[in-house]
Formats: C-alpha cells, sequence, structure tokens
C-alpha cells in the first residue's frame, strides 16, 4: 500500500469511490456524478486543501481510500478539518483507516498543523473507530443546523 497526497489525476477515481461508498449500506446516500463532482471542485478549491489516497499498488494502483480536509489557523496554531474520509468497502477493516490517519498526523507536521479535527455521526461505525484512534470527543461543542 502507498498513501500520498492526492492529486488532480486523482479526482475522477475519487469520486467515483466516494459515490460507490456513500450510496449503500449504511449510508444510502444518492450522489450523482455531477453532485459529487461539485464537492471535489469545491474541496480542491478551498484554500488549505490537502487530500490523501492509499493505493493498491497490486491491482494496478486502485484507490482503496480517500481523505480530504482543509487546514485551519485557529488561536492554537494550525488545525486540519478532515472533511471526508472512506474507505472502498471490500477493504473495510483490514486496517487500511488505521494506517491512513497515522501517515496523515505525521505528514501534516509539514505544514505546522497540530491538531486533527473532524465531524461524524455517532451511529455510524466511525465513532468508535475514531474513538479507538485517540480522538476525543468534545463535550461542549454541538452540531446546530435550520433547514431553510
Amino acid at each position: 500500500m502507498i498513501i500520498r497526497e492526492l492529486n488532480e489525476f486523482d479526482l475522477e477515481d475519487c469520486i467515483s469511490l466516494f459515490i460507490e461508498v456513500y450510496n449503500q449500506q449504511p449510508w444510502n446516500n444518492e450522489w450523482t456524478y455531477e453532485t459529487a463532482k461539485e464537492l471535489f471542485n469545491e474541496f480542491s478549491s478551498t484554500k488549505g486543501c490537502i487530500g490523501y489516497v492509499a493505493i493498491d499498488a497490486t491491482k494496478e494502483n486502485e484507490i482503496m481510500s480517500v481523505l480530504i480536509g482543509k487546514q485551519k489557523t485557529w488561536w492554537r496554531g494550525k488545525e486540519y478539518v478532515i472533511e471526508e474520509f472512506f474507505v472502498r468497502p471490500e477493504y473495510q477493516g483490514k486496517g487500511i483507516g488505521t494506517k491512513v490517519l497515522e501517515f496523515i498526523a505525521k505528514d501534516l507536521k509539514k505544514y505546522g498543523v497540530g491538531n486533527i479535527t473532524l465531524l461524524t455521526n455517532t451511529y455510524s461505525e466511525a465513532y468508535p473507530f475514531y474513538l479507538n484512534k485517540d480522538f476525543n470527543e468534545n463535550k461542549t461543542l454541538r452540531l446546530l443546523y435550520k433547514n431553510i
């Protein structure tokens, strides 16, 4: 497995994998190619955006996992906010996500990043995954939303 920064040549494969992962169980989203491409264009045009891919070199460089986030200036210093992190279904539960998180924690230091933050659904399998990877839950913050 090779983990590296995502580049423009990876985008089409990342979009396809994103749709594959999120349009099936347990999320059952309804992403189209057009909406997913727009999302990835938004990511790539965001200042401080850094993405990573994990590649299976034994399968013609098939992308196994994608992690996209952005650097954010905060009063304590630079943070990295994970926006999307997903693993190809057949690779889930095989340590790929763990290796990607370990890699980015080291790699982001070259950008002066000192913290990684994210939002996740407490009812998803991702929630205990992150807790087991030494992420701490912030008990004082709550996600609020309003339908308009």
